[in-house]
């Protein structure tokens, strides 16, 4: 699906590609290797401006749609997907403030995050997948609440300075609070070290007493389950994208080699097996982009994205780990050194089979959908 950009979102585009060509794709296998961004990567970031990208305008923001949002994630992704997922991360969670945050949190907060990262924090070590299983709290207390507990696993944990945190206002009641790293009783614990999208921080905050006022809960008492199933259908759009831009990078890197690599005095491109793969990757990588365009669309358009979304990620995160093999088979030998980026690129599609909810829970979510129509 060919989308009709306007002239300011082509600005946009032609800006990320320089970008993503000069500051993050020379980078790609030092980020895998550092487990890193390189020095000053970041803050570049800043300064071009993509943490408000998406950003009301009167926050400081650029306000770019839905689709145009994920067509950014796509084409940086190319170049190297940690960085891509660290704004998909920040823009999940600014969603959720638009959405359900009060006036005064978003007046406070939002014109903030064009210089600071946002995060969203479910998981804990007894509950991911089953929020009712986590064991942070938040109790009243006067005009406000005390927050306890531990949050881990946070995508842009460690970097992002305001966190969106899931806790039991109740035992069977799930509640969100806007909680910020400057706050008293707010630590930084532990910093997880995986074996893919290694440049973006994966970490633990510590919440020790941490008092927030009522103006900090996202929508709703109780709303929590509803906030969480919210940001994840907004994640899963632009990891769907960042799924299609490590299709597209891994093709790059099986084509070039089969146009140059010769059997005798044939390039292996020519070869059937090899054209097969080559189709296969490119067809994974267009049906998932096709995906994540469909939801982004609906979204855009206010109407229900939600199945949309997950089938995005639990296909395109499928699809792009058989691509990255796919293509590591064309290099063979070569495919299976670190000289070459295939390994990271297959462990960068890994974990998005994990993230933003397990594939074996949104093909469950898939179906019961189907069957309440």
């Amino acid at each position: 699906m060919d989308l009709n950009w306007t002239p300011q979102q082509n600005m946009l585009l032609r800006m990320v590609g320089e970008f993503t060509d000069n500051e993050i794709a020379p980078y790609d296998m030092q980020i895998d290797r550092d487990g890193k961004y390189p020095a000053g990567l970041f803050q570049k970031l800043v300064d071009t401006g993509f943490l408000g990208l998406m950003l009301p305008k009167e926050y400081g923001g650029a306000a770019f749609d839905p689709e145009i949002t994920a067509e950014v994630i796509r084409r940086m992704a190319v170049g190297n997907a940690s960085a891509a997922v660290t704004l998909e991360g920040h823009y999940k969670t600014l969603d959720q403030i638009i959405k359900f945050g009060t006036q005064r949190l978003k007046d406070d907060y939002l014109p903030t995050a064009t210089k600071r990262i946002f995060a969203f924090s479910m998981t804990e070590s007894t509950g991911g997948s089953n929020p009712l299983g986590i064991q942070t709290t938040a109790k009243r207390s006067g005009n406000g609440w005390i927050l306890n507990g531990n949050k881990i696993m946070i995508t842009n944990g460690g970097l992002a300075e305001v966190y969106c945190v899931l806790v039991k206002t109740a035992p069977e009641e799930l509640s969100v609070f806007v909680v910020d790293k400057d706050m008293p009783g707010f630590s930084f614990g532990k910093q997880e070290d995986f074996i893919g999208l290694r440049g973006v921080p994966v970490g633990e905050i510590v919440l020790s007493d941490v008092h927030v006022d009522n103006d900090h809960l996202l929508g709703k008492v109780g709303d929590g389950p509803m906030l969480g199933d919210s940001a994840h259908d907004d994640a899963r759009i632009l990891m769907g994208a960042a799924l299609t831009g490590i299709m597209e990078h891994a093709l790059q890197v099986a084509t070039d080699y089969a146009k140059e690599r010769k059997a005798l005095s044939t390039p292996i491109g020519q070869l059937q097996s090899i054209q097969r793969k080559l189709a296969d990757i490119t067809m994974g990588k267009e049906t998932t982009k096709l995906l994540y365009q469909r939801a982004a669309a609906l979204k855009l358009a206010g109407r229900p994205y939600s199945e949309e979304a997950t089938m995005t990620k639990a296909y395109g995160s499928r699809t792009a780990v058989a691509a990255c093999d796919d293509a590591l088979q064309v290099l063979a030998g070569y495919g299976y050194s670190r000289e070459y980026p295939l390994a990271h690129l297959m462990m960068d599609a890994r974990a998005m089979e994990i993230a933003e909810g397990t594939v074996e829970k949104m093909r469950g979510q898939i179906a019961t959908a189907e069957l309440a129509k």
